[in-house]
């Protein structure tokens, strides 16, 4: 269940136009990945240290095929890739790598949470 919260915000377009409602999800807390492992131990053959130095080494794999510039697909599950932030320039010819001003990771759900996602349940805190 989705907790959701009421927040008021301005539209960021007209800030000068009376605050509008809306609704956000609640943090419902965090996992680490110490609790993830052991979680996922208790449903495989895997003890909960095979699973951390497991989930350890996909995450400097990941790592490194992110900053490679490849797209890091996990079937179902999803796929993540580098997405740049950059300025624009008037020409073609004033193009270069200083027009980078930052980098992020982007997360593209697969199938099946994308199907979950549709099947979630909310409910309005108080």
């Amino acid at each position: 269940m989705i907790k959701l919260k009421k927040i008021q915000r301005p539209n960021p377009q007209k800030p000068t136009d009376p605050h509008k409602f809306y609704v956000t999800a609640e943090n419902g807390g965090d996992i680490t990945l110490e609790e993830m492992s052991q979680l996922i131990s208790e449903k495989c053959t895997l003890t909960e240290t095979d699973v951390l130095a497991a989930l350890s080494a996909l995450m400097l794999e990941m790592t490194k095929h992110l900053m490679n510039g490849k797209i890091v697909r996990f079937g179902t599950f999803g796929s993540f890739q580098l997405a740049l932030n950059s300025s624009g320039v008037d020409s073609e010819a004033e193009t270069t790598r200083l027009q980078v001003k930052g980098a992020r990771v982007k997360f593209r759900p697969g199938r099946r949470i994308a199907d979950s996602l549709q099947n979630l349940k909310y409910t309005l805190t108080v």
